[in-house]
């Protein structure tokens, strides 16, 4: 089998070509955590390295190893203005690096600048705010854009899509978490968001460019979320949300949650109010926010 000749290339080409799957890349370090031995394996004995998984799928990656070439698979990546960042390189996120499953590779397109960025915030919520929702996180968000704070959240609709157009309007600092390939959109609807962050911004991912979305993948890009930041703030949550499990992804890594108060009348405040109860921290300015981090300098 053609093998790439470094262990950079060799991680690029293993991810690229089993779907970005992490838990395929750790049998793999497990078993040579150099990733040169798999290239010399027969298909017998490769399948027989994952027991676990469909065997036709380990059949595929097996032989699509065999016809990728990296690098034509890098040709490809900076032709469509893709770069991308390996667990091992000093330019890696800092604080995803710390979390139990970090990625093992990130795309990205835009400004790699903020793979950097030194504090960050995680904002997450509804896909269907409240019509008070925008107001709130303009009073509280806005003002960070004059502080070295980059928000980040995941370019879905709702909550997220405020707080990326918020920094943008503001000149502020954000970064798209996607569930999917950088080659695709969901929903098409944020196209014209989706180019703008990819220009002035920066958009990354865990998944090769040519993975489409699928439900699964969200809860997954969810620790990705709150990985990047030492705080995750909740704008607004049902009981049973989403956003609820990027905050228990937070809390599981150590880090802090904020959550916005809301009216015990309201459904999309019965999460952020539980929270709260919980031992969230109450956000109610941005001073809120600004304290804590300026407590970690």
């Amino acid at each position: 089998m053609y093998s790439p000749s470094s262990f950079q290339d060799r991680l690029l080409h293993l991810h690229y070509c089993s779907y970005g799957s992490y838990s395929f890349l750790k049998t793999c370090f497990k078993y040579d955590d150099s990733l040169n031995l798999f290239y010399k394996l027969p298909i017998t004995d490769f399948v027989k390295l994952f027991p676990k998984r469909d065997q036709q799928r380990v059949k595929n990656i097996y032989h699509t190893l065999s016809k990728v070439r990296v690098d034509h698979l890098k040709l490809e990546l900076d032709m469509k203005n893709i770069g991308y960042v390996t667990f091992f390189q000093s330019d890696y996120p800092t604080l995803l690096k710390e979390i139990y499953d970090p990625p093992w590779i990130l795309y990205f397109k835009g400004n790699d600048r903020y793979l950097a960025a030194k504090y960050c915030l995680s904002v997450v919520g509804t896909r269907h705010p409240s019509t008070s929702a925008y107001d709130h996180m303009k009073q509280v968000l806005s003002p960070l854009a004059s502080f070295p704070i980059t928000i980040v959240s995941g370019m879905a609709l709702g909550v997220d899509t405020i707080s990326h157009e918020l920094m943008i309007r503001e000149k502020g600092y954000t970064i798209a978490v996607l569930a999917y390939g950088l080659d695709h959109l969901y929903p098409v609807g944020l196209r014209h968001l989706k180019e703008e962050l990819g220009k002035s911004q920066l958009i990354v991912s865990e998944y090769p460019p040519y993975v489409k979305p699928k439900r699964w993948q969200f809860p997954e890009r969810n620790r990705i979320i709150s990985g990047f930041s030492a705080a995750t703030l909740v704008v607004e949550a049902a009981y049973k949300s989403g956003s609820l499990i990027t905050s228990e992804c937070a809390l599981q890594q150590g880090r802090d949650v904020f959550a916005f108060p809301g009216r015990i009348s309201d459904s999309v405040a019965e999460g952020t109010n539980r929270l709260i109860q919980q031992g969230a921290k109450l956000i109610l300015s941005s001073e809120d926010i600004i304290e804590e981090y300026l407590m970690r300098v």
